[in-house]
Parts: C-alpha cells; structure tokens; sequence
C-alpha cells in the first residue's frame, strides 16, 4: 500500500473504491501468553488510545434533560455497561426503554446534536494514553495494518484524532499513520466483518484492542483475538485471556 521502512509494500489503488489494503507486513505480539503474528490491529479509542473517558462520561451526564433528572442515574448504569456502542444507542435507549417514550428521527437528530456539542469541547484536551501512541508506532514499523473502530460518529472521530496527530492513509496524507478509522454506523460487529474483508485479513491473523463489552462481542463475533485494556467503562463479561495496562506489554 505505501513504501516504509516497515516493509509496506505498494498496492494498486482506486480512490473511487477506497484504498485497498494488502497484507505485507506483520507485528509479534503476547497474546494469551503466546508469542503470535498479526497483521491487521484494529483499536477502539475512547480508553485505549485516547484518555477521554472522563470526559465521555461527565458528557453523558450532564446531556441528561432537566425534566427527566430522576432517570440519571440509571441511564449512567446502562452507560457504563455499554461503553463502545454508539452515542445515538444510548440516547434512543434513554427514552425508549428508562422514560418510555418512543422518539421521532428528528427529535433524536437533536439531541445527539445536543450531546454532541456537550461532549467534543470536553474530550478536545485529552491526550494519548501511555504506550498507546508507541504501540501503535511498534505496529506500523513492524508492517502490520492498523484502524481505528470506534462507535463515534465517524467525522468527529477523525477530527478528535487529527487534533493528536493521528490520521488515516489519503493521497495527500500517503503515510498517516492509520490505515482507516471507522466510526459508527454501522455497529462494530459488522464493521469487523467488513474490515476483515476489505484488507484480506484471516480472523486469527487479526487482533482488536478495546475496552468493552461491546469490543470483546465484536472481536468474537469474527473470531479473531481480543485484547482487554481496562478503562473506566464496566468490566466486559466473559473470559478474557489477554489483558494489558499498556498496550506496551504486548510487544515482544
């Protein structure tokens, strides 16, 4: 896909299609106390890259409507819980299933507009986490790919990360640092499937890193490994074979 010093090779590219992906390049990495190779490393943000949890979830908190304050704090339960699925998920739950009202398409619109604009000035002064960013720099020396899924609205996720320095591959940018960054929709179950097929990646060559329930299901949800990096979101369910406090104790 592009020339590095990482050994990437060139692939033919067709930018009405998107950039094709070609796996020619790979990280060892500890993964449930194995020594494997991967080629393809797929991060969440929120808690794994970028230290902006706090901010997501005093964002959540303070969007919840004057009239409805009673419902706090179950609403930041379900949050907590559900860390990774997209922020329009948990406002159309607020009302459908805690208040119990059914919520018109352009009454949601606004407030996710309202949330958002609560919540990008909070998380614009959060900075890498430790070892994130070096990682992340071990990964593209080594050759393999690297995206971001997260379930962010898209264009403000790319936003957040171009303020940090971090974007993904375009003609004028041939050498960003990530290969794309999704956000949501789709959810992340999907999205996976999708990416596994557009770079040509086999599931147990494949690895996402996250925080979450919802990173762990969709890690599972294609079979590839899925690394644990607690934050402040709840614990995900199930068994967890590799878990990290910086991103750095995977490498070999």
């Amino acid at each position: 896909m592009m020339n590095r010093t990482g050994g990437r090779k060139n692939a033919n590219r067709d930018l009405s299609l998107g950039w094709f992906c070609a796996n020619s390049g790979a990280v060892q990495l500890r993964l449930a106390g194995s020594v494997c190779e991967v080629d393809l490393v797929i991060f969440d943000c929120d808690g794994v890259l970028l230290d902006t949890m706090e901010q997501k979830i005093r964002a959540f908190r303070e969007w919840v409507p004057a009239q409805h304050t009673q419902h706090a704090d179950a609403f930041m339960d379900r949050v907590m819980h559900g860390f990774g699925k997209s922020r329009f998920h948990h406002i159309k739950s607020f009302y459908a299933d805690i208040v119990g009202l059914a919520p018109a398409p352009e009454f949601l619109k606004e407030e996710i507009a309202r949330f958002t604009e609560i919540c990008e000035p909070l998380c614009a002064s959060a900075g890498w986490l430790p070892g994130s960013r070096e990682f992340l720099e071990a990964c593209r020396g080594a050759g393999a790919m690297c995206y971001v899924l997260s379930g962010m609205p898209e264009e403000p996720l790319i936003e957040m990360l171009a303020a940090h320095g971090a974007r993904a591959i375009s003609a004028e940018e041939p050498d960003a640092i990530f290969d794309r960054i999704y956000g949501s929709p789709p959810g992340k179950p999907q999205r996976m499937e999708a990416i596994l097929s557009e770079t040509h990646t086999p599931a147990h060559r494949a690895v996402f890193v996250g925080d979450a329930d919802a990173d762990r299901e969709a890690a599972a949800h294609v079979g590839a490994s899925f690394v644990y990096k607690p934050s402040k979101a709840a614990r995900p369910m199930g068994e967890m074979p590799t878990i990290v406090e910086d991103l750095r104790e995977l490498l070999v």
